[in-house]
């Protein structure tokens, strides 16, 4: 099964040479989104929530762009 690269310009750009997702087949496999604003790489809020809201607003993106949305999402871990 081919692999595919998602990145995407919505989210915040990442310091080091990884991808905002993978796809292989129909999994979509979304990884490392903080609470950065994707035009100037900084952190969002100084809430929890504000700080959620964002890394959220992060993930939408990279679902967006690899062709999913928040209602596809099987599993969501947060740390």
């Amino acid at each position: 099964m081919t692999r595919t690269v998602i990145t995407t310009g919505n989210a915040p750009a990442l310091a080091a040479p990884l991808s905002h997702a993978i796809r292989k087949g129909p999994v979509l496999q979304v990884s490392g989104q903080l609470p950065l604003d994707p035009d100037t790489g900084k952190v969002v809020g100084t809430t929890v929530a504000e700080q959620t809201t964002q890394t959220l607003r992060n993930v939408t993106a990279v679902l967006k762009a690899g062709g999913a949305g928040p209602e596809d999402i099987v599993m969501l871990r947060v740390y």
